[in-house]
């Protein structure tokens, strides 16, 4: 009689771990509307560049006086 009672406990707890640790379906998050395209400006591709060389040619003269 205990053994069956013993049985029929540990029965009820696998059914009850079985459903608490069931995969459930996550749903998906919405999508966010995609952003509208940036406008296209007229730069040539040698102006980054240039930008890039005075600030580190400034960088070069702030840190030779610095020093």
């Amino acid at each position: 009689m205990i053994a069956a009672l013993y049985l029929a406990a540990v029965l009820a707890a696998v059914v009850v771990l079985a459903v608490a640790l069931r995969r459930r379906p996550v749903p998906a998050p919405p999508q966010a509307p995609a952003p509208a395209p940036a406008p296209a400006l007229a730069v040539d591709g040698g102006a980054e560049i240039r930008v890039i060389l005075a600030a580190t040619h400034q960088l070069a003269a702030r840190l030779s006086t610095a020093a």
